[in-house]
Parts: C-alpha cells; sequence; structure tokens
C-alpha cells in the first residue's frame, strides 16, 4: 500500500488517482468454535479481517485501510457495488491491481502471473509503462 500512495502523490498533477475498495484480500473466516473455514493462513502479515457481509462494512474497511495506512485526504476511497463487486467483475483486479482508463476505456492493467506473483510492485511496473506511453 504504500508504494500505491507514493505513486499517487508523486503522479497527482499528471493523473486522478483513485483508490477503489474491493472485496477483502487479506480475510479470515471462522465457524462458530473458530475453526478455519476459508481465506488466509492465521497470522500471515498480521491480517485477519472478515469478509464483508454488507456494503456498510466494506465502507467500515475502507476507513480502516485509510487511518492504517494514512492515505491523504485528497484520494478518497471508493467501494465496489456489494454483493455484485461490479468494478472487480469488469476489470479483474482481485487481490490489488492499477488500472489506467482514458477516454472511458481501460488502456493498462497490471500484470499477475498465474500463480498469483508478480514481477515488481504495480506501481513500479506502471511508472516505467507511463514513461512510454504516447498520448
Amino acid at each position: 500500500m504504500p508504494d500505491y500512495i507514493e505513486f499517487a502523490l508523486k503522479y497527482k498533477d499528471t493523473c486522478k488517482c483513485q483508490f477503489i475498495y474491493i472485496k477483502e484480500a487479506h480475510f479470515l473466516e471462522t465457524d462458530e468454535q473458530g475453526k478455519f473455514i476459508d481465506g488466509w493462513p492465521r497470522g500471515y502479515f498480521g491480517f485477519e479481517y472478515p469478509q464483508h457481509k454488507s456494503q456498510e462494512q466494506r465502507l467500515q474497511m475502507a476507513q480502516i485501510l485509510k487511518t492504517k495506512y494514512n492515505i491523504p485526504d485528497e484520494f478518497p476511497i471508493y467501494q465496489d457495488i456489494y454483493p455484485q463487486n461490479l468494478f472487480d467483475e469488469s476489470f479483474g483486479i482481485w487481490p490489488d491491481n492499477l488500472c489506467v482508463f482514458k477516454d472511458g476505456k481501460l488502456i493498462y492493467r497490471g500484470i499477475i502471473n498465474l500463480d498469483g506473483t508478480r514481477k515488481e510492485s504495480h506501481s513500479k511496473e506502471l511508472e516505467e509503462w507511463l514513461h512510454n506511453f504516447i498520448y
């Protein structure tokens, strides 16, 4: 997250950066007895959030994200629509990604390998791409 914020601050005069909170990437679901059902392994990077069950919960998690990472107020966090997840379903950005839109069309989407890894952080990849982009 810090590299995304750094990117947004660096390029705020060049492009409009927006954060869109989609499904929780670091979720942990347990049953009534506390047994693991789905999500990340317990203790994995300290993330143990429930998956959203409403738009209100998604809004609350977006606020936690904003506070935890000190996201400047100039970058509002929008939320994908629950439960349809229209933005994620349309552009396949889960668990996290960067997209560039121009004139209402998707012209760039970060590359995620089939195993879920990526060459480098999306913001560094996008920065390289922007330097070579011809308007």
